[in-house]
């Protein structure tokens, strides 16, 4: 992980005194919002919401860090409806008043009712916290989800918290700085241990199987981070710890994702970030910057990515000492059964080198845990690859005493499914699989977690057949649903442990009472039942039982029959008379679609009593939704060459454009085309009309985008004689600024007034963009204060009159330009902000500014940022900067539209020089240089072409250069 860089901070922007005004006329209308945009119910008693039923329980530091962080693991939960709980520490209202944080927790319950696809309606109960008065919020529609709010004050990054709210923070009460805090609800104060207990009361009432937080590791300086995000997640740790049950708990990295590889990606990404807009909505520092896009930096970076940095397992028997693993195949090493128990439930395509993955297996295969010693374990949480076209849809536990649980379908997007069960000891549990979905190429899990527990779920027993009417001599079976031992009678009375064991059927010889319990290993013992039987012709009709029944249905569903005695089931599909047509039932019925199936089936028990024909018809739900089709780029200036791509929301979704302007349509033809590849931009304008069309017919609406090819000079070669050369620009004290020609072989010729005094006095930055008016000379750009001023360039090492680009420049602490930064064919500059966000300004063409957006966060940490062009020979340019605490040089190389590849350190050492410039190629190798001044000498750093300076010795450019106050 790369530490040694600009790092983010959380919403450096988000200051009290620059938006105290904004806030006094955004209050009002974000408490009314937040008041009309969902309903809350009064309060009633602490009911935690499905306990121990194997939910997944967050705990956060900030109204958004779950939607930022720790998604989409925990919003595949919501979508799958498993039960979630997410805890809110702070209040995260950056020092402002209630109407601000009251809005962002709006903002969470509104979020969280678009994952959930339920109305934002919510119920209010205490928590269950004793004599700790605190509120829970359940929504309706999905009584499974709640959240808590404790509403601590905002630490900000550092921890010094507010003066708002006394200075508070929930690190200074971690670390003992403060005895106690103040909510900024004005409820009663927590110490330290009041609030580590409520915390442990949550998790204990909630009874998670899967348990997230923040980074634990660490302290919030190492990797950097925000303070409360760190101190969150030390006191989450040890509630954590702190509940004995059976869970796996995982703390998830914040702020420094942004440098790992984007891992959240097509559908996924779409969903998270439709529902951080969501939150946005309710945040007014969120998506406020004009010309900065929905989200905007840093947040569209965090939300492409989920890192987890530790996990801790509480009673996982996979986990144990002495537990081995085996599976009926793998398909690479990468994917072996042991990925089953590493903890992360990802899998592909977020990462598919942390999941098991049979080599392409599908119903029969299977995975295995083996115990020494024994162990007792009575629940298991599996986790299907979260690949929609991979899907578990029924299996069954299979231990090593002989006993089967179902398996129910998996969720299909890789949320947990927890399965309890009486709890058995047993030396091995296998998870079969026994049907999958019909898109399945190979069956797999991501995560496979045994729990270890205690047995105190008495058994149940069950009479086959039940009590009746039946022939002499009618065989009756009694089987318990785990290991235990059967007593009985049949003379009617009550059943003891000295009455007869069960051992083999009970024969019916005439009329009989039997009753019957049993007494698992662990001594729970289940109630008396009682069957009545008489003698006869046995006349009772078999009940045949379909699960689940008819209705609509994902392709790929299993229907399983079962009859209340032994009996013979047959079946049909298409309608048919099962009686003359039917098929023998001996295994799930895969319903594939996709049209409806009717399936119609009975049975017939040993005595040829038949039952009535049952009749179930299944469908597929119909697809009402339109797809949605993205552009990227969207409609903007666009060099001629560029490539624009169209993607849709939906698998197998058709897309359908034209670029004459007409209107798509779902048939192609020579002006109406079906997109399969990347559109080229011509040399003219463009205007990009498109529609999607999904596999169900639905029709997207008519998009469009207008692409303009930039009238652009040539890139910038920092030659401003035109004799094919870099030259260096430097102005003295007086005003004066001279041109350096350069020599083509990384020399300098003597120096030429470009500029006579006072004309460069007052000017702090001096700009290279190249061709800024697309004129095809080099120009200048120049700060003065707090204006902008560009000075077009002659071609003959001189500039014309200078002219306002623009003013509120001041907030600046540097300046400077890659050239075409943006990829749109036209130079453009960038500008650091006093607090440390990088600005974008992409040229006009015609020596102006577009408007702006941010492009990095945090470069407060360099007291140098430069650019020579294109650095590393890639074809965009690129940025270089210089670390003020260590003197170390960072290239930072664009991709080519206005973002950032990955960053690398190219030298140390760097701090003794007193000015750093790039003149691009000044040795004229083809590769780009740099120049910096030590003490009087300025020396030219030779570039090797591949983003690293070159090994060769540095070059002096001569003596002189302490009297400058400007080279460029």
């Amino acid at each position: 992980m790369v530490v040694d860089r600009p790092k983010y901070v959380r919403r450096p922007d988000r200051q009290p005194h620059f938006f105290s005004f904004l806030s006094l006329i955004l209050a009002p209308a974000l408490a009314f919002a937040g008041l009309v945009a969902f309903s809350i119910a009064p309060a009633s008693a602490a009911v935690p919401p499905c306990a121990g039923t194997g939910g997944a329980m967050q705990i956060v530091a900030h109204t958004d860090d779950d939607l930022l962080f720790l998604s989409p693991d925990f919003m595949r939960d919501i979508q799958a409806k498993r039960c979630v709980q997410t805890v809110f520490t702070t209040a995260g209202e950056a020092g402002e008043g209630a109407a601000y944080w009251k809005s962002l927790e709006a903002g969470i319950r509104a979020s969280y009712s678009k994952m959930a696809g339920v109305s934002d309606s919510w119920t209010t109960s205490d928590a269950g916290v004793p004599n700790r008065p605190l509120t829970m919020q359940t929504l309706n529609g999905a009584p499974n989800i709640s959240v808590v709010f404790m509403r601590l004050p905002d630490g900000f990054p550092n921890g010094d918290g507010s003066a708002a709210y006394n200075d508070q923070s929930i690190l200074k009460l971690w670390d003992g700085r403060l005895s106690s805090i103040r909510p900024v609800d004005n409820a009663a104060t927590f110490t330290k241990s009041q609030f580590q207990t409520a915390l442990n009361r949550l998790v204990a009432n909630f009874q998670p199987t899967t348990f997230r937080t923040q980074d634990w590791t660490g302290n919030f300086n190492s990797p950097y981070d925000h303070s409360d995000h760190w101190a969150t997640a030390k006191f989450a740790q040890l509630a954590t710890r702190s509940y004995t049950g059976p869970h796996t708990s995982l703390a998830y990295d914040a702020y420094v994702i942004d440098e790992y590889p984007q891992n959240v990606t097509g559908a996924e990404l779409t969903t998270k970030v439709d529902t951080f807009v969501r939150f946005a909505d309710f945040d007014m520092y969120i998506c406020s910057s004009p010309g900065e896009g929905c989200p905007d930096s840093p947040y569209d970076e965090w939300l492409k990515r989920q890192y987890i940095t530790a996990i801790e397992w509480v009673g996982n028997a996979a986990k144990s000492a002495g537990t081995t693993v085996t599976a009926s195949s793998q398909k690479a090493t990468a994917q072996s059964p042991e990925k089953a128990r590493d903890g992360y439930a990802w899998g592909a395509p977020m990462d598919a080198k942390r999941e098991w993955v049979t080599a392409g297996e599908k119903a029969g295969s299977w995975i295995q845990y083996d115990f020494s010693p024994t162990r007792t374990i009575n629940s298991v949480t599996l986790f299907d690859r979260p690949l929609l076209t991979d899907q578990v849809t029924g299996g069954n536990l299979l231990f090593s005493d002989g006993s089967t649980v179902t398996v129910p379908a998996l969720p299909n997007n890789g949320s947990g499914l927890t399965i309890n069960f009486p709890a058995k000891t047993v030396s091995s549990v296998r998870m079969n699989i026994t049907s999958v979905s019909s898109t399945t190429t190979n069956a797999g899990l991501a995560e496979f977690e045994a729990y270890l527990g205690t047995d105190n779920v008495a058994p149940v027993v069950t009479a086959t057949p039940p009590g009746g009417t039946y022939a002499v001599g009618q065989s009756i079976t009694l089987t318990a649903n785990e290991t235990a031992t059967i007593y009985y009678t049949t003379d009617g009375s009550n059943p003891t442990t000295a009455s007869s064991k069960y051992a083999s059927p009970i024969p019916l010889n005439g009329p009989m009472t039997l009753k019957y319990f049993a007494v698992d290993g662990a001594n729970n013992s289940s109630a008396v039942a009682t069957q009545t039987y008489s003698t006869g012709p046995d006349i009772t009709k078999p009940v045949v039982t379909a699960n689940p029944v008819g209705g609509a249905y994902a392709a790929g569903t299993t229907i399983t029959l079962s009859a209340n005695e032994p009996a013979e089931i047959r079946y049909t599909t298409d309608g048919t008379d099962p009686l003359t047509a039917g098929l023998l039932y001996s295994a799930p019925i895969t319903f594939n679609g996709p049209g409806p199936m009717t399936l119609k089936y009975f049975a017939k028990d040993t005595a040829g009593n038949t039952s009535d024909v049952a009749t179930q018809t299944y469908s597929i739900p119909p697809d009402t939704t339109a797809p949605v089709v993205t552009a990227n780029p969207t409609g903007r200036a666009l060099a001629s060459g560029a490539t624009i791509t169209l993607t849709a929301n939906e698998t197998g979704a058709a897309i359908y454009y034209t670029t004459d302007g007409s209107t798509p349509t779902a048939t192609e033809s020579a002006s109406n085309i079906k997109y399969s590849t990347p559109i080229v931009m011509g040399n003219s304008t463009l205007t990009l009309k498109y529609i999607g069309v999904d596999t169900a017919g639905n029709t997207s609406s008519v998009g469009t985008q207008t692409y303009t090819v930039p009238v652009a000079g040539p890139p910038s070669a920092h030659d401003f004689n035109d004799d094919g050369r870099a030259d260096v620009l430097a102005a003295d004290t007086a005003g004066n600024l001279y041109l350096y020609p350069g020599n083509g072989a990384g020399g300098l010729s003597p120096r030429q007034l470009a500029l006579a005094a006072p004309a460069w006095s007052s000017n702090t930055d001096t700009i290279t963009p190249g061709d800024f008016n697309s004129d095809g000379k080099p120009d200048l750009l120049a700060r003065s204060g707090d204006v902008l001023w560009f000075y077009p360039g002659d071609g003959a090492g001189s500039f014309g009159a200078r002219k306002q680009v623009s003013t509120g420049w001041s907030t600046m602490t540097q300046l400077f330009s890659p050239g075409d930064f943006s990829g749109d064919g036209i130079p453009d500059f960038m500008g650091r902000r006093s607090n440390g966000d990088l600005r974008l300004y992409e040229g006009n063409g015609a020596g102006g500014q577009r408007t702006p957006y941010t492009v990095g966060w945090g470069w407060g940490v360099m007291n140098a940022i430069f650019s020579t062009g294109d650095f590393n020979s890639d074809g965009k340019a690129d940025v270089l900067a210089r670390r003020t605490d260590t003197g170390a040089l960072w290239l930072y190389p664009g991709n080519g539209s206005g973002g950032w590849l990955q960053w690398t350190q190219i030298g140390t050492g760097w701090g003794t020089r007193t000015a750093l410039a790039g003149p691009r190629d000044l040795d004229g190798d083809g590769k780009n240089d740099v120049v910096g001044r030590i003490g009087d000498t300025l020396w030219l750093y030779p570039g090797s072409g591949s983003g690293t300076l070159s090994n060769v010795p540095p070059v002096s450019l001569g003596s002189g250069w302490q009297a400058m106050k400007v080279i460029a």
